[in-house]
């Protein structure tokens, strides 16, 4: 579910998405978000273009992470996006918080 790619040549901290992340995932995805804890200072990109599924459930999670990581360091970022993402994302009004984010090529 996630992947941690560390800082290197100046470019920020990744952690990487994959997978479903809804009702049934979600509980599953903390417990091994939590086993990943302590993480380093930031700056820090989250990259979701691995995931295939998302729902509201998943999207409090994302903005958890994102307010984690966010109080770190730095804010955080979006580097990738896929369509079902993008499309809860903005059916939710929360697009807002992911700005300019590419979606995946």
């Amino acid at each position: 579910m996630f992947s941690l790619t560390p800082a290197a040549n100046g470019l920020p901290a990744q952690l990487r998405l994959q997978g479903d992340l809804t009702l049934y995932e979600v509980s599953m995805a903390r417990e091994q978000l939590l086993g990943l804890l302590p993480l380093p200072p930031g700056p820090w990109q989250l990259d979701l273009a691995g995931l295939n599924e998302l729902d509201s459930a998943g999207a409090q999670l994302l903005l958890a992470i994102q307010r984690a990581l966010s109080s770190i360091d730095h804010p955080a970022t979006v580097s990738q996006v896929s369509e079902p993402v993008r499309e809860l994302l903005t059916l939710l009004n929360l697009e807002s918080l992911y700005p300019a984010i590419p979606t995946e090529a």
